[in-house]
């Protein structure tokens, strides 16, 4: 069952953002390639969890912190039994592992292994757990999602799920009979809660300011800017990829993207229409911010929260 659904984090979120809103580095479009690389995995390896059918809960995406150490769970199973810790690389190659890393064969570079992490993860956790009194078995994996990946010498590495294993591990789990109770629920709740809590502030994304972003609408398939709407037309189409959408939920999108670049910033109706380039009409925009967001404060002063 799934208890936390997988959303794009705010880091890529911001980050795509930005690759069409301003001038982008080339190391900054290569970071963004990696977050939008690892996601992709995430959302393959969410569709082989969609295929259990045992008794359990599926949590995506946690962000954790204890004692003012912040860590991100990929993947968590709550079975009966057990907790599975998964971390989800998209790293596509040969590799060995040798001493806490991995080396790619053909360039002989090396980076810290994913099973460091996951080790630091669980030990976290159980901190965590035994902290709120729920206390229960961690089983950490690292799975290597790319197909054309291949980690040689695995007698050095523990708990390590490829393409080829994959169908047995789940399979093995797929075995357990045992029926959830209250306190698995409970501990779910507890997680997600503690998620919710812990501040997602974006760490080593690049440099930005409201004054260096491009304004205007931009075509959610294809990215490219959207030049004019018609003024009375409920829908903008792309003339690139021509793509329709209602011009209500090109506006709520915009102002979402607004407050996730710019939080200080106050939602106003003039704010939200310059942030789209002037090309959305003003009484079009009031509509959208009073019906989906509060008024606060009142006269030349008044914003939406």
């Amino acid at each position: 069952m799934l208890y936390k659904k997988r959303e794009k984090s705010c880091k890529l979120l911001i980050m795509e953002s930005l690759i069409s809103r301003t001038d982008y580095s080339k190391e900054d479009y290569d970071e963004c390639q990696k977050q939008v690389k690892g996601y992709e995995g995430e959302c393959y390896f969410d569709t082989l969890i969609a295929g259990l059918n045992c008794d359990c809960l599926v949590l995506n995406d946690l962000l954790l912190e204890i004692h003012g150490t912040e860590f991100q769970i990929d993947a968590l199973v709550i079975t009966a039994r057990e907790i599975l810790l998964y971390e989800v690389k998209n790293y596509g190659g040969e590799y060995l592992h040798k001493e806490g890393f991995l080396v790619s064969i053909p360039s002989g570079n090396s980076f810290h292994s994913p099973t460091e992490r996951i080790n630091r993860h669980t030990s976290l956790l159980q901190s965590l757990l035994e902290i709120h009194h729920l206390k229960m078995p961690i089983e950490p994996f690292v799975a290597f999602v790319h197909p054309e990946f291949m980690l040689y010498d695995t007698s050095t590495i523990q708990k390590v799920l490829m393409r080829a294993t994959f169908p047995k591990h789940f399979r093995k789990l797929n075995t357990q009979s045992d029926s959830l109770s209250k306190r698995h629920y409970l501990l779910a709740d507890k997680l997600c809660e503690l998620s919710s809590q812990t501040n997602r502030y974006l760490k080593g994304g690049p440099e930005y300011t409201y004054e260096n972003c491009k304004k205007g609408i931009i075509c959610s398939e294809c990215k490219q800017f959207i030049p004019k709407i018609a003024s009375k037309s409920k829908t903008c189409a792309c003339l690139v990829c021509g793509h329709i959408e209602r011009v209500s939920a090109t506006i709520s999108r915009h102002t979402l993207e607004y407050k996730r670049l710019f939080p200080e910033r106050k939602v106003t109706v003039s704010n939200i229409y310059d942030w789209c380039g002037g090309v959305c009409p003003v009484r079009r925009i009031r509509f959208v911010l009073q019906k989906e967001y509060k008024p606060a404060s009142v006269g030349r002063a008044l914003h939406y929260v």
